[in-house]
């Protein structure tokens, strides 16, 4: 197909938070026709590519990244408009930078849910037939409208005659069929509308491009029906570092790779398949966990005592062959024994006091043997991660994206580049390895997507004014291309998207915010435009609202001469 073939070019795109955008035909949150003017806009400025974060149903959360199902679509973004429901809930001033989903979507099903019943004979043929070529919803149908029922509680807490996704599904269906196909309604809507944004999108020429979440929340149909698909002890998370001394739990069960490679990978192939049908470009959220991942006990609170997983560990014969019983130093905190005579060493165990008190001699021998097996672990978990990346390239004519942001280890970083994975560097954090500096803009990687922010970081303008050294963001930003030092807000913003659409990336992303020239309230106080802040559970985070409508930020004469100048002059525009 001509349009995927010409995406591999010099190009520019925009990244949303789906429902901070919202239109005049939205209700109070950004929905689905969002995209449209959008899309329109985007065109008409040269920018090609639209990236949206995940749109997964969250159920009472908030985290699209922790969502209840890897499939579904959240009835938040539904257009009421689209369904010819003439709902007005936006009046033209947009007042507050927050929304609020759990309100909004229950107003939205309210709504929606009276439209299926005045139609229901025709609704639940339509349903039907959804069902039958996404069998998926099936699950998630059941345990939707039994999620609901239970007010969000871990499904391992329901009755008894439910923890069997069979038993339950059949129950379901049977005694309350109508409410059921409500649920797989709402999904075949989402599903009819996003197709159509896909098909404005190419007639526009612009790519869409979604987000894969890698992990995916304990409570969730994927969890429920699908349990072997995980490994329900332990939790995903990240090794301690220079952000956090203690790491980071993020909950989710770690994935089972034994046991997919079983099912030839189904889950994955149904996942890939169903995103095909909305997006030209994925992003692979957290691409390292694909080689491997750090597995702490479900029940910690701290990273601390996690490890690489997969991981061989070292027997106890290598302890004994030493002339060592690994007894005492699990004793000590200093190993585990995560299988049967298999240990890992704890993270920065060398550190602990109960190792510095071994005797000289001990330390000598017990030391070695954590960095035993290093070089095979790494060639396996090299090899694994290559073969899955491989078959997700077989399952989809999708261009996958890596989010290979954090400390990457070398071997991954060779392995990315030998595929020619699209990579993405972040400019605040994109810097020599040997003198720390900023790096210019012909050094950037050429199968990259270069961004000033990303949706876990600040804006662009609140780490200018707020993070790290400003005399060297001007010495490199400013004198270093002999341009004049800012003396605005706007300043700023304007050198720093100059700098990042003059990389060599192939492709250069922008957060919407920072793309938000001459709108005071973003330049004036950018910590307030921020969609994440990552390790608080602040319900902020994911909530928030872009402070101008879609279609006035689009009619902005002088925004869009700038940015559509910034683009030509980089060689981006479409």
């Amino acid at each position: 197909m001509e349009f995927f073939e010409n995406v591999n070019k010099r190009r520019a795109g925009v990244l949303v938070s789906l429902p901070s955008i919202v239109s005049e035909h939205s209700f109070e949150c950004g929905d689905i026709y969002s995209l449209y003017p959008l899309c329109d806009w985007a065109k008409d400025v040269g920018f090609s590519i639209i990236q949206l974060l995940p749109l997964n149903d969250t159920g009472f959360g908030y985290s699209p990244y922790s969502a209840i199902s890897a499939f579904a679509i959240d009835p938040l973004y539904i257009s009421l408009y689209k369904l010819n429901i003439n709902t007005k809930s936006r009046k033209r001033e947009i007042k507050f930078l927050q929304n609020h989903p759990n309100r909004i979507r229950n107003l939205k099903l309210e709504i929606i849910r009276k439209h299926y019943l005045e139609n229901q004979k025709e609704a639940m043929s339509e349903a039907a037939y959804f069902l039958e070529k996404h069998p998926w919803c099936y699950s998630y149908a059941a345990f939707r409208l039994l999620y609901e029922e239970f007010e969000g509680k871990g499904w391992w807490k329901w009755p008894k005659e439910f923890l069997d996704p069979n038993l339950a599904k059949e129950y379901i269906f049977s005694k309350r069929r109508e409410d059921a196909f409500f649920w797989v309604y709402l999904q075949k809507i989402a599903f009819d509308q996003l197709s159509e944004v896909k098909v404005h999108f190419e007639d526009s020429g612009v790519y869409l491009k979604g987000d894969m979440p890698i992990l995916t929340s304990r409570n969730s149909c994927d969890v429920w029906e699908h349990p072997e698909y995980f490994i329900m002890d332990l939790q995903a998370g990240a090794p301690p570092d220079d952000f956090s001394k203690t790491g980071q739990t993020w909950g989710f069960p770690v994935l089972n790779w034994e046991v997919l490679e079983k099912s030839n990978y189904s889950w994955w192939k149904e996942r890939l398949s169903y995103l095909e049908h909305f997006f030209h470009l994925y992003r692979i959220d957290h691409v390292i966990g694909m080689y491997r991942i750090w597995a702490i006990p479900e029940e910690d609170s701290t990273a601390l005592r996690g490890w690489f997983h997969p991981q061989f560990g070292i027997t106890k014969e290598e302890f004994m062959k030493e002339g060592l019983d690994p007894k005492p130093f699990e004793s000590l905190n200093l190993i585990h024994e995560f299988s049967p005579n298999h240990y890992i060493f704890y993270w920065d165990f060398w550190k602990e006091a109960a190792y510095q008190e071994l005797a000289e001699e001990t330390k000598t021998k017990l030391y070695p043997l954590s960095e035993l097996h290093i070089k095979e672990e790494e060639k396996h978990w090299r090899e694994s991660g290559e073969k899955i990346l491989e078959i997700f390239e077989s399952f989809s004519s999708m261009i996958p994206c890596a989010e290979d942001l954090g400390s990457v280890p070398s071997f991954i970083r060779e392995s990315l580049f030998e595929r020619q994975m699209i990579g993405i560097d972040v400019v605040r954090w994109t810097k020599s390895f040997t003198t720390g500096e900023f790096i210019p803009e012909e050094s950037y990687r050429e199968n990259a997507i270069s961004v000033l922010s990303t949706h876990d970081t600040s804006l662009a303008l609140d780490w200018w004014k707020n993070e790290g050294d400003p005399e060297s963001k001007l010495q490199f930003f400013f004198d270093r291309l002999k341009k004049p030092r800012p003396e605005t807000d706007e300043d700023i913003l304007l050198g720093l998207l100059e700098f990042v659409f003059g990389t060599s990336s192939l492709f250069s992303i922008q957060l919407f915010q920072d793309l938000a020239l001459g709108v005071p309230s973003v330049l004036e106080n950018p910590e307030n435009h921020r969609i994440n802040l990552p390790g608080t559970t602040d319900h902020s985070n994911w909530t928030y609202r872009f402070p101008i409508l879609m279609e006035d930020f689009a009619s902005d004469f002088k925004r869009n001469l700038t940015l559509r100048k910034l683009l030509l002059d980089s060689g981006r525009n479409s």
